[in-house]
């Protein structure tokens, strides 16, 4: 979210669909043509903290039928905003999991400085960043990888994004595009109180 939640008080409750278009992972494994989109459902909490310090955690809900489960957490501090324009920038910090039918399992440490220019209602955001990934890919018969034993990639790559958010009394709807080696979408509603 683009506004600080506002210190002690500050609560938001989301809920996130994010787009993987499994084209881009069909390199790794049995080398696939899967070009459809993986689709996974997110529910987050953050809350105000103190000094525009927002701290979040997330997680897959356990209903989903696509044998993936992620969590993680993230603290964004909104360090300056001008008083001459609606312009506000901030920086985060993140880290989490997820496993993908006990095959694929991948953990990230990140961080990413963003802008965000903001009305009432409107806002955009664009921000830069990197991100680590450490994936543990199962191998043998019931792996996912040409090999017998496991595999473990370590990448440290920058990305950058960009957003749309509409604000409704304390409802909210986003959109973000992410561009790491292959890009992300992402489209979530939230209720912030």
């Amino acid at each position: 979210n683009t506004y600080p939640l506002g210190g002690y008080t500050g609560i938001d409750i989301g809920y996130s669909a994010d787009f993987i278009p499994l084209k881009d992972l069909s390199r790794l494994g049995s080398g696939s043509d899967d070009d459809t989109q993986m689709v996974f459902n997110t529910l987050s909490i953050g809350k105000g903290l103190f000094y525009n310090v927002d701290g979040y955690i997330y997680f897959t809900p356990f209903n989903q039928h696509n044998d993936l489960q992620s969590f993680g957490a993230q603290i964004k501090w909104a360090f300056y905003e001008m008083t001459s324009a609606p312009i506000a920038f901030s920086v985060s910090a993140y880290g989490g999991g997820a496993n993908f039918s006990n095959v694929m399992g991948v953990s990230t440490l990140g961080g990413d400085i963003l802008a965000t220019v903001m009305t009432d209602w409107l806002s955009f955001y664009l921000g830069v960043g990197s991100v680590r990934a450490i994936g543990r890919f199962v191998g043998g018969t019931d792996g996912i990888t040409n090999v017998v034993e496991d595999s473990v990639e370590d990448i440290l790559r920058g990305h950058s994004f960009l957003g749309v958010q509409l604000q409704y009394s304390r409802f909210y709807i986003a959109g973000q595009v992410d561009i790491y080696t292959d890009t992300f979408y992402g489209a979530k509603i939230g209720l912030r109180f």
